[in-house]
C-alpha cells in the first residue's frame, strides 16, 4: 500500500512539474500577426522615390566628384519595383527572428505586441528611428 501511494504521489508530482514546451513556430506566428507584418509587407512595391546619392553612396565613394555627379545625374529619381513576394519576405523574417530569439522570447514578444501598449511602443520606436534618420541626412 505504501509503495502504491508513493508511486501515485510521484506520478502526480511528475505530472505537475512537466511544463509544456513552447513551439517557436507557433510563437513566431503570434508575433507576426501581432506586429501586422502581412499588412506592412503588402504595402511595399509599386513606384517609389529613391535618392541616387543614398543608393550609390558606398559604391561611388572612391570615384572622383565630377564622375560621381555625372553618374548620379544620369540616374532616374523614380524606380519601378516589383511587388514584394510576401511569402519569401516572411520566410526571411522568420528565419532571422528564430535565429535571434528563443521560443520563450518570441512568446513574451507576442504577448507584449498583442496588447495596445505594445503596438503603441512599436510604432513610437519606428517613428523615432525615422526621425533620427531624417535628422542625420
Amino acid at each position: 500500500m505504501k509503495k502504491t501511494t508513493l508511486f501515485l504521489i510521484s506520478l502526480t508530482l511528475l505530472g505537475c512539474s512537466t511544463t509544456s514546451k513552447l513551439d517557436a513556430n507557433v510563437e513566431f506566428e503570434r508575433l507576426y500577426i501581432a506586429l501586422g507584418m502581412e499588412e506592412i509587407l503588402s504595402s511595399f512595391g509599386g513606384e517609389i522615390n529613391i535618392s541616387p546619392e543614398k543608393l550609390f553612396s558606398e559604391t561611388l565613394s572612391g570615384w572622383p566628384e565630377d564622375q560621381k555627379r555625372i553618374f548620379i545625374e544620369s540616374m532616374p529619381s523614380k524606380v519601378m519595383t516589383d511587388p514584394i513576394n510576401i511569402n519569401a519576405a516572411k520566410v526571411v523574417f522568420k528565419t532571422k527572428l528564430l535565429s535571434l530569439l528563443t521560443a520563450e522570447e518570441l512568446k513574451i514578444a507576442a504577448d507584449f505586441y498583442s496588447k495596445n501598449i505594445g503596438l503603441k511602443a512599436h510604432r513610437a520606436i519606428i517613428e523615432a528611428e525615422v526621425a533620427v534618420s531624417e535628422s542625420l541626412d
